[in-house]
């Protein structure tokens, strides 16, 4: 009798093999899998902050030949493919992200439920996607996945409360949520986000004194992200530029610390030290082209009104696929055009400013806006902003001495030459001389869609919370909330909501 294709394979000699097969040879069962952070997937991932993408492929490839079954190789190959475009901001480095999103999130959720790992990566996944689609102006998605990591991280925490690592995720989501204005919080409450800022930069602090002490795996990313919550949610300019710069100053190396020094450096009035820094980048072939930093030089040179600027500009909007900042660029070009009195290439890089580039970030829609206003900027008033930026309070003001607000035609030009004023006293210490200008800016400037009253106003509440005097800092932080569609509304809320955050600390 013929044997049937079912009873061959019970025979017994087939039987024994085929036991061997599935019982001997290994297979890639949870059990088996793991994330670990070994010696090359922390190289790997150094290499990736530090923007040496090359070398950190070289990493993850010896670690999948020497440890097939460890898939922090999945998260390390993600968070390449998300620095790559975090830096050049272009369209098919996010269709590349994104199409491997889901592929990566599968292999990793392959793990055991007993690492802390797991859902931690996931989590930290789809912040780091959340903040790629807020580049691209995809804010529903980038909403529900920062709703997912949420959801995630606060499960991990109830499961691993001992893996400090949580805070990270969680620190920066409670920041972010109390920064929220009152009137959208019962949304945030409905989908489960809870937190405000001094509980969140509590968590970031935790953290990031945990991984100083140990050599945990991502100790840099947590650094860059406590530092950027130092400057933008608690206004410490002294120490996020202390810790900034001694991170670049230890790690020379390290593109992303140069990008940080140099930005905390701009944001301080610093501009002498963000050119040293910016000099100083690595430039060999092993790190990416990070064409921002251009802008930022080009920014830097403007600053102390230096025609070298138009290289710079010229430099980084060669690289015009970018997602944001240039319309600005294109602002800023023609800024130093109309400096170095080339109105033709200025009228250019205008039209240019119109017509290519998005508007997803405040500084592109600003550009737009006083474009579109068809309105050339009045020299002085411009170049005392530029002087202002850089910390170069005492040109600045020589500059505007002995003119007055009357001698401005238009309305715009008298609120933004009080403004100016204000501005520079109160960024050079001098408060008590700022008041009056800022106080005369907010009266004259409040029904302008210029940001002159709205910034004048957050600017007030701080000087007020400086003094200990709660009352006037919560009264200016909430008029500049209440200003309706000002230039940069939606940053200068935010760091007005910070502030009253602050101070409900202050008795």
């Amino acid at each position: 009798m013929k044997k049937t294709l079912f009873s061959y394979f019970l025979s017994k000699q087939n039987a024994i093999f085929i036991f061997c097969f599935f019982i001997l040879v290994p297979k890639n069962k949870a059990d088996d899998l793991k994330i670990d952070f070994d010696e090359n997937c922390k190289n790997a991932y150094n290499k990736i902050i530090a923007l040496e993408l090359k070398n950190a492929a070289t990493f993850i490839a010896l670690e999948k030949t020497e440890h097939p079954n460890n898939l922090a190789t999945a998260y390390l190959e993600y968070a390449s493919d998300f620095m790559l475009f975090f830096v050049e901001e272009k369209n098919v480095d996010f269709k590349l992200l994104d199409k491997q999103f889901e592929t990566r999130l599968k292999q990793i959720e392959k793990v055991n439920d007993n690492s802390p790992y797991k859902k931690y990566l996931l989590a930290q996944m789809n912040l780091e996607m959340c903040i790629a689609n807020g580049k691209m102006g995809n804010y529903f998605t980038a909403f529900f996945e920062v709703r997912r990591a949420n959801n995630l991280l606060k499960e991990n925490q109830k499961k691993f409360p001992s893996f400090i690592p949580n805070k990270k995720g969680l620190g920066l989501i409670h920041c972010l949520i109390g920064t929220i204005p009152d009137n959208y919080k019962w949304g945030a409450n409905l989908f489960g986000f809870e937190g405000n800022l001094e509980q969140g930069m509590n968590e970031l602090w935790e953290v990031k004194n945990a991984t100083d002490k140990t050599d945990f795996y991502c100790k840099a990313e947590i650094n860059f992200i406590y530092v950027y919550g130092l400057l933008y949610m608690q206004n410490d300019k002294k120490n996020s530029w202390l810790i900034a710069k001694k991170l670049w100053d230890e790690n020379p190396e390290n593109k992303l610390y140069c990008f940080l020094a140099a930005n905390v450096a701009q944001n301080t009035a610093k501009n002498e030290e963000a050119i040293s820094i910016l000099n100083q980048q690595p430039k060999d072939e092993a790190h990416l082209n990070f064409d921002y930093l251009n802008y930022m030089m080009g920014l830097a040179m403007l600053r102390k009104l230096d025609p070298s600027a138009t290289t710079y500009f010229l430099k980084f909007l060669k690289a015009n696929d970018r997602r944001n900042f240039v319309k600005d660029g294109y602002q800023k070009l023609a800024w130093s055009y109309l400096l170095n009195n080339d109105l033709t290439n200025y009228t250019i890089a205008l039209q240019c400013c119109k017509t290519i580039g998005n508007t997803v970030v405040d500084a592109d829609k600003q550009a737009l806006r006083e474009v579109n206003n068809n309105e050339q900027p009045v020299l002085l008033l411009l170049k005392a902003r530029l002087l202002c930026d850089g910390g170069y309070y005492k040109e600045a003001i020589d500059l505007l001495a002995g003119h007055k607000m009357d001698e401005f035609k238009n309305k715009k030009d008298q609120v933004e030459f009080v403004y100016r004023v204000g501005r520079i006293y109160h960024d050079w210490g001098f408060n008590e001389k700022a008041i009056p200008y800022y106080f005369t800016a907010i009266e004259y400037g409040k029904d302008l869609p210029q940001h002159f009253a709205c910034n004048a106003a957050l600017n007030m509440g701080l000087i007020y919370e400086q003094k200990g005097d709660k009352p006037n800092a919560e009264k200016y932080f909430k008029m500049c909330i209440a200003s309706k569609n000002t230039d940069f509304k939606q940053g200068l809320e935010q760091k007005a909501k910070t502030g009253l955050e602050r101070l409900k600390k202050m008795k």
